[in-house]
């Protein structure tokens, strides 16, 4: 990797784990599409997988006490129904495609929260919204719209939110890492620019920890659909 190669990386991982902390989601809604600047999809997914597993995993255990733990099983159950289609996409399907179509799909999303069309969560939106998730996380690394979807749809305040979309995040990037292991798509390149980067990803989940004290609860949601919207412009002018 050249030296701008480098700094692409390391300032994805920054961005991306001080929004994760700071809103609950959007590490690799944001570090993907960023990384993609310096390396190609695939380790960029992968290297973003592995680090997830990490800021994901300490906000679930932070806020276990807090966790909606039957809304939790009912997404992974369906995320594990989703995960080997997102391999096979991972592996067969050409990337701009995917990234054209994720970034559609969140905006659709994003429209559909703001105007408060869905309102309620039902437990068909649950699944759907889990399955869907599950396919993303081994695709593209980016499960986090139908999640933010499903608890949004609920209404959970951003306690219950935070360390709950984690805590299927975590899981669901356990199953997504073990499938690229078994399937060969882990290098030893993508594991050394992921520990390259853990340095600079603690120091942006401390300030975003920082900052969580700092940001409402109106103003987080708004910062949520914020994020939504520019993750799927990104997506659409990358595939473009």
């Amino acid at each position: 990797m050249s030296g701008v190669d480098v700094v692409a990386l390391l300032g994805a991982v920054f961005v991306a784990s001080l929004t994760q902390v700071t809103v609950g989601f959007g590490f690799a809604l944001l570090a993907v599409p960023l990384m993609t600047l310096a390396l190609d999809t695939h380790e960029a997914v992968v290297i973003s997988t592995m680090l997830g597993l990490v800021t994901s995993g300490f906000q679930a255990w932070h806020g276990r006490a807090e966790i909606d733990r039957p809304l939790v099983k009912r997404l992974m159950v369906a995320a594990l129904l989703g995960i080997p289609v997102g391999v096979i996409v991972f592996q067969q399907v050409d990337e701009r495609v995917l990234k054209m179509l994720l970034g559609v799909s969140v905006l659709i999303a994003v429209v559909v929260l703001a105007t408060g069309i869905a309102s309620k969560g039902s437990t068909t939106t649950d699944v759907l919204c889990g399955a869907l998730s599950g396919a993303l996380a081994a695709s593209l690394s980016t499960n986090g719209p139908p999640l933010v979807f499903a608890l949004q749809t609920r209404g959970l305040p951003m306690s219950v939110f935070r360390p709950t979309i984690n805590t299927v995040f975590t899981l669901s990037g356990v199953a997504s890492l073990v499938t690229f292991v078994v399937g060969g798509d882990v290098e030893g390149a993508a594991v050394g620019h992921a520990l390259l980067a853990v340095p600079v990803m603690l120091v942006g989940s401390r300030i975003g920890f920082l900052l969580r004290r700092r940001v409402p609860e109106a103003g987080a949601r708004r910062l949520v659909l914020t994020l939504l919207v520019v993750a799927a412009v990104s997506a659409i002018v990358s595939a473009i």
